[in-house]
């Protein structure tokens, strides 16, 4: 099986965003790209369409026929050249569905849901690589786009276990600062054991998923020359907890260890969000011009990394915390 990354799995359907533009006038082929490329996936997948249509046609009808919105067999080329090592390689078209990837619900048409694909074992993607989309059709001008493979991060804080029972206190997250990384999603992922000793069939493991940062960028306080760093305070660890659980007669609850994940994309990424943030409030136009990085076409083509820390324990004072603290003491902890 090859590896999907969370956030390229999420980002690939990004043809239905926000983005907006003119789909109706005079006669034009206009390719439309995303691509969230990970060195850590086992297959690298490409989204390319095209928006066109001539006047006098309905766009939304249009957009829910696949060979409106889809370049046929032999009508464009996409191909992956690495220019770190000067080598080239051609896509291949394909049915997504065969991968597992569906295309969600909308205006646009489901199936077939075409990509653009290579093994990575036949076209390995590096960290500090720079990378350029191509996409050729006949008679048409070339769209291209360019941008740097983002080296896997190292997660340095926190280490194998954590105090966070001083809640004015921050917990405090590093990881490396890589070449190419400019915006992050920091989560944490909360294991917990619940017990029920008057009927074991019902002892159960919970999950929780904690975002403590969608699109984080770091300031001046928060980056170093090589590291990156975000603090919570520990109150808010407890204060999730105790939103997220409900309080359950018979249960005894065990907080067994903690995930964190930090996932980083590319510049192009925080380029759109600074567009879409400057055309926003109450003295913006409201009219949002599409925001790319693909030249001769429309679309986002960038780099994508995620890294999990496992197994974070916290001390016994933070679990006695958990116990008797006044966002937790009514949730059956011991």
């Amino acid at each position: 099986m090859f590896r999907l990354s969370l956030i390229a799995c999420c980002l690939l359907v990004l043809c239905s965003c926000r983005d907006e533009f003119t789909l109706e006038g005079d006669y034009q082929d206009i390719p439309v790209a995303y691509a969230f490329l990970n060195p850590d996936d086992d297959r690298h997948f490409v989204r390319v369409q095209k928006a066109f249509l001539q006047a006098g046609g309905n766009a939304e009808e249009n957009a829910a026929i696949a060979d409106s919105i889809y370049y046929g067999s032999g009508e464009a080329s996409v191909f992956l050249e690495n220019l770190t090592d000067s080598r080239i390689t051609e896509l291949e078209r394909v049915n997504g569905e065969d991968f597992e990837l569906n295309r969600e619900d909308g205006v646009f048409a489901t199936s077939p849901n075409i990509l653009y694909t290579v093994l990575d074992s036949e076209f390995d993607l590096d960290g500090g690589d720079d990378v350029r989309l191509l996409i050729t059709r006949p008679g048409q001008t070339d769209a291209v786009a360019e941008t740097k493979i983002i080296n896997s991060i190292t997660i340095n804080r926190p280490n194998e276990m954590v105090r966070i029972d001083d809640y004015e206190r921050p917990l405090a997250m590093t990881w490396s600062k890589e070449v190419g990384a400019a915006i992050y999603d920091v989560t944490i992922f909360m294991d917990i054991r619940e017990l029920f000793p008057a009927d074991a069939s019902r002892n159960r493991d919970v999950r929780l998923e904690w975002n403590l940062a969608n699109s984080f960028v770091p300031g001046g306080d928060q980056t170093s020359d090589n590291l990156v760093r975000y603090d919570v305070l520990n109150e808010s660890f407890y204060r999730f907890i105790g939103n997220a659980l409900e309080p359950e007669n018979g249960v005894v609850r065990r907080f067994q260890n903690f995930d964190l994940r930090i996932s980083a994309s590319g510049q192009a990424v925080l380029d759109r969000r600074l567009q879409e943030n400057a055309n926003a409030g109450l003295t913006s136009s409201q009219a949002l011009s599409p925001y790319t990085n693909l030249t001769g076409g429309l679309g986002m083509i960038t780099s994508t990394v995620s890294t999990l820390r496992e197994d974070i324990l916290i001390d016994g004072g933070s679990l006695d915390s958990l116990k008797d603290g006044i966002h937790t003491r009514t949730l059956g902890f011991r």
